[in-house]
């Protein structure tokens, strides 16, 4: 399906092809004149580009002046072209040296520099974009609250006013520790499948690579903050932490500041792997190697 003549009337120029060679390529007002001095005519009442399109075909034979002569091959159209006054011109400019045809880029910084946006606007957008992302996944959001809310019950109620024994107390620090590092893998194996999308726009210059890392680790740290308050509070209060002699609010707030710096150093940590690693299946593997070095190395497991 051709476009309508006047839309053809628009172009400036065009090329035509037939069995992937170049048969035309110049202005749009002197392709009917090519094909004429051809010995071709186009029928008063059928639009150029139909004309166009027809002509390489056999049914282009209709088209002929002369009924005597011979339809042009797709080898003669081509010949016919390269003869030409106008295929000449081209076959020149093909020859001329780049350096000779090619002028450097003068003018405003939009049209010279990389990117569009400074680092920081680009920053900025990346920010906004994986933190409205992040909002939008209602089920998700409420799945890791009733998570934590969980889990925290669950640890609280096994260690359940431990305060007296400091191997039971570093035993909830342990499990808390693993249980934010465990939650923090799974956030980042998603981040692999939508790899593509970031190379697709990286390779259009949307924003430097530095600017998706910072911006998208800046947006990963709500759900930090959620693991702190839910899971931290819970767990602080149920297996008494809180019971001492200078107990303080302080010592609360200092408790949860350390939940929400595991859970965010933790995902930056495993963000590594979704980075450096092909498919998901092997960034998932390394991951979980990682977290049985830890385990390992943790001082409680073995000792």
């Amino acid at each position: 399906l051709q476009p309508p003549p006047e839309t053809v009337a628009l172009f400036d120029e065009v090329i035509l092809l037939d069995r992937g060679r170049v048969i035309f390529a110049g202005p749009i007002d002197e392709v009917v004149g090519h094909f004429t001095g051809l010995g071709y005519q186009i029928p008063p009442r059928m639009d150029p580009a139909d004309w166009l399109q027809t002509l390489p075909t056999p049914d282009g034979a209709n088209f002929l002046v002369n009924e005597k002569q011979a339809h042009l091959t797709n080898e003669e159209f081509v010949e016919k072209f390269v003869e030409s006054e106008r295929g000449q011109l081209l076959a020149e400019r093909l020859k001329a040296p780049l350096s000779d045809s090619i002028e450097p880029i003068k003018g405003e910084k939009e049209f010279t520099a990389q990117f569009h946006n400074s680092w920081y606007k680009s920053t900025q957008l990346v920010f906004k974009r994986e933190a409205l992302l992040w909002w939008r996944d209602k089920y998700q959001l409420k799945a890791r609250i009733m998570q934590d809310l969980i889990m925290g019950i669950v640890v609280g109620t096994v260690f359940w006013q431990v305060q007296d024994n400091p191997q039971s107390v570093v035993g909830v620090l342990y499990q808390s520790l693993f249980f934010i590092s465990m939650g923090a893998m799974l956030k980042v194996a998603p981040q692999i499948d939508v790899r593509g999308t970031f190379y697709k726009q990286q390779d259009a210059n949307f924003f430097p690579t530095s600017s998706f890392i910072i911006g998208r680790s800046m947006a990963a740290l709500p759900t930090s903050v959620i693991d702190a308050l839910f899971y931290g509070t819970v767990i602080y209060w149920f297996t008494g932490l809180a019971y001492n002699d200078g107990a303080s609010v302080a010592n609360f707030f200092v408790f949860l500041l350390l939940v929400l710096v595991t859970a965010y150093s933790s995902g930056l940590m495993f963000s590594i792997f979704s980075g450096i690693i092909k498919d998901r299946p092997t960034a998932q593997a390394c991951m979980s190697i990682s977290v049985v070095v830890l385990v390992l190395f943790s001082g409680f497991t073995v000792q």
